[in-house]
């Protein structure tokens, strides 16, 4: 082989991520058929079998496992090579981005301005979502960078440590007088009312219902919703006591149309993650992940700050 096919490894690369032709083709703006010619010029080129093909699975061969890393290596480095030649001026990107909502509600804004006045020739298309909706597009090439909870990730890729929300039992002025004059509650008082919470498979809500698990209580009625504006709309107006993170509705809380009710309950806090996967524009989102990084514990530190010096309590 006297050259480096380089578009040839790029498209093994891609096969393997993403386990299907199909996807790979998607991923490469080409035709699934495309693809297939080019993996089989690879293999002839380097003369072995690269791939095992199934109805069902695609697997590396011994020599296709070699190729694979090596592909990774050729895509890192043609990437910086590009981006050191441009530096960072010439080379337009559009980073597809998903985002949970909870950050919408707190620092997504300010990294956008960010971005945009950092890194004017990036472009970044925002999906919102739920964290498994997040983490499967992430995985299956239709996102390339995700800002999500914490979560196992069975595919490569890169974990960053963004921020974390403490969250809050929290009721609306209607419901206020119910709980007036009244201790620090506990479970055994949070529960005779209804809560409003995230989805009963969620992280939020796993952790409530463990801890409640563990004191041998029932679980409370509950209205749930995997949207945070719907959650907080229906706090609201009364439906309940909603357990959220209080830093996405500081507005709320000090136009005192929602406050925190006070008790000795300590839930955990939800922890979120930039995530992304390599193979395209690497440095581009290794830069982009650097700055959300910033801005989150920017962000998150100013906003601690100022709920600490204020009183939101219901008394």
């Amino acid at each position: 082989m006297g050259h480096l096919n380089y578009k040839g490894l790029e498209t093994l690369y891609w096969v393997v991520r993403l386990s299907s032709f199909n996807k790979a083709a998607i991923q490469l703006n080409t035709t699934q058929s495309s693809v297939s010619q080019r993996i089989a010029t690879l293999e002839h080129e380097f003369g072995v079998k690269l791939l095992e093909r199934t109805s069902r699975s695609i697997h590396l061969t011994d020599q296709g496992k070699v190729a694979f890393k090596y592909a990774e290596k050729s895509i890192v480095l043609h990437e910086q090579l590009l981006t050191d030649i441009s530096h960072h001026s010439l080379k337009e990107s559009t980073i597809r981005l998903g985002v949970a909502e909870t950050i919408v509600h707190s620092w997504l804004v300010d990294f956008i301005e960010m971005v945009y006045r950092d890194y004017p020739y990036i472009t970044i298309d925002i999906i919102v979502n739920i964290t498994p909706v997040l983490k499967d597009a992430l995985k299956n090439g239709e996102l390339d960078m995700v800002f999500m909870l914490d979560h196992t990730c069975d595919f490569d890729c890169i974990q960053r440590p963004l921020c974390y929300f403490e969250q809050s039992f929290l009721i609306s002025a209607k419901l206020g007088q119910k709980f007036l004059h009244r201790s620090a509650l506990c479970f055994k008082d949070i529960i005779r009312s209804t809560i409003i919470s995230y989805p009963k498979n969620t992280y939020p809500y796993i952790d409530l219902k463990q801890q409640l698990n563990q004191l041998r209580l029932p679980e409370p009625k509950t209205i749930t919703s995997y949207s945070l504006a719907t959650l907080i709309k229906m706090t609201e107006e009364g439906m309940g006591i909603g357990v959220l993170p209080h830093l996405s509705v500081l507005k709320e809380l000090r136009e005192k149309r929602l406050y925190i009710l006070p008790t000795n309950i300590v839930l955990n806090p939800y922890h979120f993650s930039c995530v992304y996967t390599l193979g395209r524009d690497d440095l581009v989102k290794n830069n982009l992940a650097d700055l959300a990084v910033n801005v989150a514990n920017q962000a998150t530190k100013k906003l601690n700050q100022q709920f600490s010096h204020e009183n939101f309590s219901l008394y």
